[in-house]
């Protein structure tokens, strides 16, 4: 199946890829398939870059936390001159104290404010890559409806081009009838009227198709006026559904799907984190210490000093304006929000797996249903200018038919289009599929 699954190792290397620089006009010797538009997208789009930003200030988070664990060194040299007076008004000698010291801070033991700090900061750094690998997932997503989206378009342009062809077919049968006294004038105005809404149609089909070009040069990183050569749409296409059903389906989306697992990494780190603000109001037990040496100058006589201190101190914290209290009730609610949420994105995801598969479902019926349409339509259309050329039928019933077949030629192109669209959103929904495989198709 059309759905690429992007493991976390495989995309860091991706984006180890050195992107192209900002205004340089890429070349590109053959069509570009998914799974090379896939691979540009991963190392070029904003969004990776800013989804392993997120990834990095975690980690340091967690080094932050971490760093509640060790002692706490400071080095200082202090400098202090004096002047004083006596009682009398004489002044003294200038006193001059100067020398280095080194002091230590060392928090021993609390009530699990550090190892909440950790927990937290694990948490959210898990959560962070998680939500890293949803990132990558939607822009392949978006990357997926956006190639669809053009070929699509494309093919659209393709059928409304021989929808023109046949009016102009239809205008020059109906001017040699005129010609002959077989037909009225009013055959002639009916086959332009014909012939110019094709081109119109044809005219909106190119203007949606370079729109939906840029949007995917955008989603690839370039700017939207790169010219992407894709390879083409698949003429054959053969639908079927997932072998897993839609209960398998949402059981492997609980467990795959990467936002639902940050969601629930989130919902860890609330926890901890209520854990931490819980220790702030706990006793805690600290080592501190110094050592230092001082100089004392005065009258031109100097003496020096070594000093050495060190002691242990067991606080209790007992009143802080009621601070600790409502850290714990911010902490416990960040708790429920976490909560709250996770449970609102399992439902998001059910539904977002329960729609893909019945669209799926809608979209492999719908295939042969446009392809026998497009092919009793085509016969129609055949059988009709025949029978206009011979006299047997009138201009308006060749017209019909002929709209009758660029309606089938634009159901065919929209049932091919929304079959490999419900491959993509099944493969986002559940937290990817099988990858894609490459085509060889020119377009």
């Amino acid at each position: 199946m059309a759905l690429t699954r992007i493991a976390s190792a495989v995309a860091g290397c991706l984006l180890a890829a050195p992107a192209l620089a900002a205004g340089t006009v890429p070349h590109f010797d053959q069509p570009l398939t998914l799974v090379r538009l896939t691979d540009l997208a991963l190392s070029n789009n904003p969004s990776t870059q800013i989804a392993w930003a997120e990834i990095r200030s975690s980690e340091a988070g967690l080094e932050l936390a971490r760093a509640g664990y060790w002692p706490q060194l400071t080095l200082a040299y202090g400098i202090q001159r004096t002047h004083s007076a006596t009682s009398t008004g004489v002044l003294g000698p200038y006193e001059t104290d100067y020398g280095p010291s080194l002091s230590l801070s060392w928090l021993l033991w609390d009530f699990g404010t550090r190892s909440g700090s950790v927990d937290a900061a694990k948490f959210s750094l898990t959560a962070a890559q998680l939500s890293s690998n949803q990132t990558m997932q939607d822009l392949i997503l978006t990357v997926e409806q956006d190639y669809y989206q053009v070929l699509g378009l494309q093919a659209l342009v393709e059928a409304d081009s021989e929808s023109v062809q046949d009016a102009s077919a239809s205008l020059d049968a109906a001017q040699k009838r005129k010609d002959s006294g077989l037909a009225t004038i009013g055959d002639v105005y009916q086959a332009e009227a014909a012939l110019a809404g094709a081109k119109l149609n044809l005219q909106t089909a190119q203007g949606q198709s370079a729109v939906a070009q840029g949007q995917l040069a955008v989603a690839v990183g370039y700017d939207a006026d790169t010219d992407l050569p894709l390879a083409s749409l698949e003429k054959q296409v053969t639908a079927t559904m997932p072998a897993a059903g839609v209960h398998e389906l949402l059981e492997k989306a609980a467990q795959a799907r990467p936002e639902l697992l940050a969601s629930k990494a989130q919902e860890q780190a609330a926890v901890a984190g209520l854990e931490a603000a819980e220790g702030q109001g706990l006793p805690s037990l600290s080592l501190s210490g110094s050592a230092g040496r001082d100089t004392t100058e005065i009258g031109g006589q100097k003496n020096t000093a070594n000093t050495y201190d060190a002691g242990l101190s067991l606080s209790f914290p007992l009143f802080s304006g009621f601070a600790n209290q409502a850290a714990n009730r911010k902490a416990q609610a960040a708790v429920d929000v976490a909560q709250a949420s996770t449970q609102q994105l399992v439902q998001q995801v059910q539904l977002e797996v329960w729609q893909a598969y019945q669209n799926m479902h809608t979209a492999v019926a719908s295939l042969d249903t446009a392809e026998t349409q497009l092919k009793s339509a085509q016969q129609a259309a055949d059988v009709a200018n025949a029978r206009y050329k011979t006299g047997l039928d009138s201009i308006l019933d060749v017209l019909s038919a002929q709209a009758t077949l660029a309606n089938a030629r634009v159901q065919e192109v929209q049932a091919r289009l929304n079959w490999f669209a419900a491959q993509a959103a099944m493969g986002h929904a559940v937290g990817g599929l099988d990858a894609p495989k490459e085509t060889t198709e020119s377009p």
